[in-house]
């Protein structure tokens, strides 16, 4: 019973986070340019095929890793500056259309282009097996998962609370004319913030990739746990998608162990509690980002 309690718990942190992993990338694009992105999942899902295709074609897990999120990276960059970029300062709802529209042309792209079939990306040997902790015998892969996650997201909320880069990054969405008065290129900012979302969400396709299914359903799929991640946690919330990553990983994991149909119940039931009490979430009141 122990053992099975600390494998639902290493579980739950690892899925926890990698979808914040994902969130953050969602979030951060809000907190800065105020976009909702629909298109972020499809960004996730095309960070998997690009890393299933890679690995096949080159041989190589780690080289799938590194390209197919900068690939995923160039393609967000597009998005944002020939479509997004006349938009800013209009009504939301362009964004949302767009962005949607961006995700159903994605999805159609890969169907046609590697079908419906389901696949996957190869584990490296290196990261085959299991490690055994205590008693408890874990898959090296998910250990692997956890920490790259966990390192980059540290890196992230180090980046945004301590570096110039993030107080550049909060100045340009609290006060872009000011920021754009002091010489400074506010659109490439919003540009770079729009790619590093891209990047996160491609990267966490690879490392998820390599666990789940790839497919052209991947998507939609994670950007409703991304979006009920950045509604608990507070839009445009950095901290409050970390700490809603965790929440959200851990009632997945033991909501699967106590009641796997129910899972789905408790993640919205949850979110339905947070907003009862915070309507903006558990982090999104004052905090930018």
């Amino acid at each position: 019973m122990v053992e099975t309690f600390l494998r639902a718990t290493l579980l739950g942190v690892q899925l926890g986070m990698t979808l914040a992993l994902i969130a953050a990338g969602l979030t951060l694009i809000f907190g800065m340019l105020d976009v909702i992105n629909f298109a972020h999942g499809a960004l996730y899902m095309l960070g998997a095929y690009f890393g299933a295709v890679i690995a096949v074609n080159l041989g190589s897990f780690w080289l799938a890793l590194v390209l197919a999120p900068l690939l995923v990276g160039l393609i967000g960059a597009a998005i944002e500056v020939l479509s997004l970029r006349p938009l800013y300062g209009r009504n939301p709802l362009y964004h949302i259309l767009l962005t949607f529209g961006f995700a159903i042309m994605i999805q159609g792209a890969i169907v046609q282009i590697w079908g419906g079939q389901a696949r996957r990306i190869a584990q490296p040997d290196l990261l085959t097996g299991t490690l055994s902790i205590g008693s408890l015998n874990y898959p090296i892969y998910r250990l692997f998962v956890l920490v790259v996650s966990t390192v980059l997201i540290a890196a992230v909320w180090l980046a945004i609370d301590r570096s110039n880069l993030g107080i550049l990054m909060r100045a340009s969405a609290h006060d872009t004319e000011m920021v754009d008065a002091l010489g400074i290129n506010v659109s490439k900012v919003f540009t770079s913030v729009f790619v590093f979302g891209a990047v996160l969400a491609g990267l966490a396709g690879v490392l998820l990739g390599a666990s789940r299914s790839v497919n052209p359903g991947m998507g939609m799929g994670i950007i409703i746990e991304a979006f009920v991640i950045v509604v608990i946690g507070g839009l445009g919330s950095f901290r409050g998608a970390v700490y809603a990553g965790l929440l959200i990983g851990l009632v997945t994991a033991y909501g699967a162990l106590i009641a796997p149909t129910l899972t789905d119940l408790f993640l919205f039931g949850l979110m339905a509690v947070v907003l009862m009490i915070k309507p903006n979430g558990l982090f999104g009141t004052t905090e930018a980002a």
